[in-house]
């Protein structure tokens, strides 16, 4: 009789682990090569998206979990997060991930070849400071309305990144990347570090004041000590700009401050309204002398 039940029990424990391996593996790699979804209690370790020529692929995650190794895009495929938690993310090709909410990047998240990551809302970087973002090759990176970067990131190679809006809480660029600035926060949290003198840093804006003593600091754990500077102003539809720990312009060509497209039209309309207004002056005293 024992000898029977250890038998059955072992049968069940086997069924048991036989069970839930493939529930386990079922669960832990998903690979899209069509458009999917990713939604609430659904949770995976890897997830693949790539494209079906002549057909891309289109992921929309609103709910639900990536953990280790992460999500892999691929091809010119695009996926859309709205929700849930993705730990790791590595953007491949000319594929495209969107962010408007949820979490992005725990302890990891890159930016590789032509790819391209949007955030418009929720958090790129879980961690802040334990999370990092690199940007390699001809990477680039969006961020607008109220997408936030809580990774130290790090824009390498001859990637981009674009701010119109939101936050960066950290940002490095070196090699020959490029950062072009239309309103937002940048630095507030480990500042805007210029390395190399082949990046090009452009600011569109207006009302620009930049102060390289905005404060001192002493044995700071993020500035160290020294003076830290900020600089601030109005981008795009009046956007307000703030930049911590950024370089003086004025001692550095390749950070350019650039006039605002339409306050330049402002000025030019303002100053063509002047000169008419002097010609029309000028030809009313020629008239009343003629008289």
């Amino acid at each position: 009789m024992k000898r029977k039940l250890i038998i059955i029990l072992g049968g069940l424990a086997a069924s048991i682990v036989l069970v839930w391996g493939s529930v386990v593996c079922g669960n832990t790699v998903k690979i899209f090569n069509s458009d999917g979804v990713i939604q609430t209690g659904e949770s995976y370790d890897r997830v693949e998206v790539y494209d079906t020529p002549p057909l891309h692929t289109t992921v929309n995650m609103g709910g639900g979990s990536i953990g280790s190794p992460g999500m892999f895009t691929y091809d010119e495929s695009t996926v859309n997060i709205s929700g849930g938690i993705v730990d790791l993310l590595y953007t491949y090709h000319s594929s495209t991930v969107n962010i408007s909410g949820g979490g992005v990047g725990g302890p990891y998240a890159s930016v590789n070849e032509s790819s391209t990551i949007n955030i418009f809302g929720g958090l790129l970087g879980i961690e802040w400071s334990f999370s990092m973002l690199e940007l390699y090759d001809r990477g680039t990176l969006n961020v607008d309305e109220d997408g936030i970067v809580g990774a130290l990131t790090l824009a390498k190679d001859a990637s981009t990144v674009n701010v119109y809006k939101g936050y960066v809480h950290h940002l490095s660029a070196m090699n020959s990347s490029t950062v072009n600035i239309y309103g937002g926060e940048v630095g507030s949290g480990w500042g805007f570090h210029v390395v190399d003198s082949s990046v090009t840093v452009n600011i569109y804006g207006y009302d620009f004041v930049y102060d390289p003593h905005w404060f001192w600091a002493e044995d700071n754990p993020i500035w160290g000590t020294g003076w830290v500077s900020k600089l601030t102003g109005y981008g795009f539809q009046d956007v307000p700009i703030k930049i911590t720990g950024m370089p003086d312009p004025a001692t550095n060509p390749n950070i350019h401050l650039i006039p605002e497209p339409s306050a330049v039209t402002l000025f030019a309309i303002v100053g063509l309204f002047l000169f008419r207004r002097r010609d029309a002056k000028a030809f009313c005293i020629v008239i009343s002398k003629s008289n």
